[in-house]
């Protein structure tokens, strides 16, 4: 059996866990919330999110999974950019915004611009099916086109178009002014909880594709 002072520790270390546990659920969030959802270039998606009339946080979103704001990203498969256009694509785009030809696709506002209006451009397309713009950003047109009717499907299993929704709740609750969005309308301490929720899913999405790469 346990003496009285050996009792006495253990109820010590179980409220100092305790503790901890509790700082690290409600603070750890609060810490490192920017860096789970960063945000630059504010202006500029404000700007081109009104200009061709869709939701800045949509963009934020988009920004964040093809590039996490980063205006020299270039991917495996050749895409480049802050918002990862292909070549081709880039200059479509660039004759459809009149900055043909000359073009940086590397120019974070230039990337800004042409997400938009591609973004702009699939939501007319789909008839503001958000699901199938996602996925045809993502996937080409041709196999979003094959996707019609399947958004319920593509909003729960396909992980882009879930990670992008994801995010973009996340953007319209963290930075609803900076994005010149209506503020939620929600209590503080609701706002909180949802952000604790967006930051510690990601953490935990995070460590888990982390496992399954070490695992490759």
């Amino acid at each position: 059996m346990f003496s009285k002072k050996a009792k006495l520790n253990l109820s010590l270390v179980v409220v100092l866990m305790f503790v901890l546990a509790f700082a690290t659920y409600f603070y750890v969030p609060k810490m490192f919330a920017d860096e789970v959802y960063p945000l630059k270039y504010a202006d500029w998606i404000v700007k081109y999110s009104a200009k061709y009339s869709v939701d800045p946080a949509l963009v934020s979103a988009v920004i964040l999974q093809e590039s996490r704001f980063n205006p020299s990203s270039v991917s495996f498969a050749g895409a480049q950019g802050l918002m990862q256009f292909m070549p081709g694509t880039a200059a479509t785009m660039a004759k459809e915004t009149g900055r043909w030809p000359k073009y940086d696709i590397f120019d974070a506002e230039t990337s800004v611009e042409f997400g938009a209006a591609h973004l702009r451009d699939l939501l007319v397309k789909y008839n503001g099916s958000v699901e199938l713009a996602l996925y045809g950003y993502n996937a080409g047109t041709g196999n979003s086109d094959k996707a019609i009717g399947k958004e319920a499907y593509l909003r729960t299993n396909n992980s882009y178009v879930r990670k992008i929704m994801n995010y973009q709740t996340a953007y319209k609750t963290m930075y609803a002014k900076e994005l010149g969005l209506e503020p939620v309308k929600v209590e503080k301490k609701d706002t909180d909880a949802e952000v604790r929720g967006f930051v510690w899913s990601q953490i935990f999405s995070n460590f888990v594709t982390g496992l399954s790469s070490d695992k490759k």
